[in-house]
């Protein structure tokens, strides 16, 4: 793995690959969070890897699944070599469906066993699919992105197979982990937003702990410890997300926008989309 303070996925956060033996870390990586996801492809070299709570040592080939929520370290040993890519949500934006599925991957999700051993020929494998998207990365060709995207599904598909068997028996069950999951899933269960009649409700820190039973401050407490985020930024995080898929792809009035997200006033909303992205609703949607 790569420190990620040092290479960031491309512009808007869409989709990057790359050689761990052309781009080795040979040091500890300290505690960090990002804002996609990353698949490892280890098939020279150790590790030991923690992720959240966990801790995971790297002796043979694996392949690492990262969130972009928990906080996670890596110590290297020895020589280096596999693939690893970067993505995120924004990679699938044509295909929502799609990109509801990577949201609820089950080898991404907050707790789950994230390392996937594997054998001499399913390291074959995966390696082949890795080069087919470097390849497709690499050359400027039509439909380009689509046939990353295609390649990455494979990849995700491949590799569900392979760790359904372990995934279960393997799934951490701490009563932290168990609370970030729930509040996860009941923020996702909120969207997409399929109407312009349809309207979130639950936008705040206090509404979701009202919902969990929970007092707010254990749940912020608990998010931030599990996945190095505030409850709050992930609800605006997720907000904003929704808003730029709406903004993007429908035609929508952005009054009504706004109203499907709980703003109350388009002023609200409007102050809200640009503190956060720099540009207003409008301008945003012209771009």
């Amino acid at each position: 793995m790569l420190n990620t303070t040092t290479l960031k996925a491309p512009a808007k956060s869409t989709f990057a690959v790359h050689s761990r033996s052309a781009n080795p870390c040979r040091t500890f990586i300290s505690a960090t969070r990002r804002d996609y996801y990353k698949i490892s492809l280890i098939t020279k070299g150790k590790g030991v890897l923690t992720l959240g709570d966990r801790t995971y040592h790297i002796t043979q080939p694996a392949l690492i699944f990262i969130n972009p929520v928990e906080v996670k370290t890596w110590q290297p040993e020895g020589e280096q070599d596999g693939y690893y890519c970067l993505f995120s949500e924004h990679l699938f934006e044509m295909n929502r469906h799609y990109r509801d599925d990577l949201i609820h991957y089950p080898l991404f999700q907050i707790g789950a066993n994230a390392v996937v051993f594997l054998t001499d020929d399913q390291s074959q494998q995966l390696q082949h699919l890795f080069r087919q998207m470097m390849r497709e990365h690499n050359d400027s060709d039509a439909y380009r992105q689509e046939a990353i995207a295609i390649y990455l599904q494979l990849l995700l598909l491949e590799a569900k197979r392979i760790g359904t068997v372990s995934l279960e028996a393997h799934r951490p069950v701490t009563a932290a982990q168990q609370l970030a999951e729930r509040f996860t899933d009941a923020l996702e269960k909120q969207f997409p937003i399929a109407s312009e009649l349809s309207c979130i409700q639950y936008k705040t820190a206090g509404e979701f702990a009202g919902l969990l039973n929970v007092h707010p401050n254990h749940l912020n407490a608990t998010i931030k410890s599990v996945t190095g985020r505030t409850t709050s930024e992930h609800i605006r995080q997720r907000i904003l997300l929704e808003a730029r898929l709406l903004l993007q792809h429908t035609d929508w009035h952005i009054a009504a926008i706004a109203r499907c997200l709980g703003f109350e006033e388009h002023a609200n909303f409007t102050h809200f989309f640009k503190s956060q992205t720099g540009h207003t609703p409008l301008t945003f949607r012209m771009k």
